[in-house]
């Protein structure tokens, strides 16, 4: 008996087979020790950035322009956004450079920086750059973007055009239409005191006036009728009105 041998069965040593069924458990405690060596700062640290992050991403600035008043806003990253009246732009300034993201309600003239994308958003509708300028008028009844220089995007309810250098994109009951001949004037004149309407239903042209003027209108006046004119804001509305007027044999007068 004592000169017999015996062969095992498999063909590993029991070092082997030991790395292969049980060397798991000494990674996983090598982990758990490498847990236990992050210090007690880094996880107060880590909690600190993500409460500033979310912080941030609720922290809004808003500025708003009354009737009658123009302001000039500077972004973080010098853009900077001219509010015609009675308009609200409204940002985040803790992420900004994360994402440069502005929302409009009324009419802006923007000049921004180039960089990253820049958005700008009203209702349903997104006009997007990189660096550029372009003015937005986005009122209740109306979406208009005209590019002045650069490339602008367009987009509403599915549909997207690239605006070039006097080209005007506006939305109507969500439809978009081009306009490939605008000039500077008709698209930012109200910055230098201008009215300038091509074709504009005359209640708009109303609202704008009484917008720029702090006014209240009253007369009795077809507001679908289409009006076409440009002229200097006096100090006196009743000659604003009396040019308007003229063309269709109205007379506007001042109400409360």
């Amino acid at each position: 008996m004592d000169s017999i041998k015996l062969k095992p069965a498999w063909p590993k040593s029991k070092e082997t087979i030991w790395n292969e069924r049980f060397a798991h458990l000494d990674e996983h405690n090598e982990k758990k020790a490498f847990v236990r060596r992050i210090p007690a700062w880094a996880y107060a640290a880590a909690a600190i950035v993500c409460a500033i992050l979310l912080t941030g991403s609720f922290y809004t600035v808003t500025e708003q322009t009354a009737k009658g008043r123009h302001a000039i806003v500077y972004l973080p990253d010098r853009s900077t956004v001219t509010l015609n009246a009675e308009s609200m732009l409204s940002y985040k300034p803790c992420i900004w450079f994360i994402t440069r993201n502005v929302r409009l309600e009324g009419e802006a003239y923007f000049e921004v920086k180039s960089g990253s994308r820049f958005c700008v958003l009203s209702g349903h509708n997104r006009t997007s750059v990189t660096g550029t300028t372009f003015n937005i008028y986005a009122r209740p009844e109306v979406y208009r973007v005209t590019c002045l220089t650069g490339q602008v995007r367009v987009q509403s309810d599915g549909e997207s055009v690239v605006l070039n250098p006097n080209m005007q994109a506006a939305v109507r009951e969500r439809k978009i239409s081009l306009d490939s001949n605008m000039t500077t004037l008709a698209a930012t004149g109200w910055m230098q005191h201008k009215f300038d309407f091509v074709n504009t239903p005359l209640a708009e042209v109303i609202a704008e006036v009484e917008r720029q003027y702090d006014i209240e209108i009253t007369a009795d006046y077809n507001p679908n009728l289409l009006y076409s004119g440009n002229f200097t804001k006096t100090a006196n509305p009743e000659e604003t009105l009396e040019i308007i007027g003229k063309a269709f044999g109205i007379f506007f007068t001042l109400g409360k």
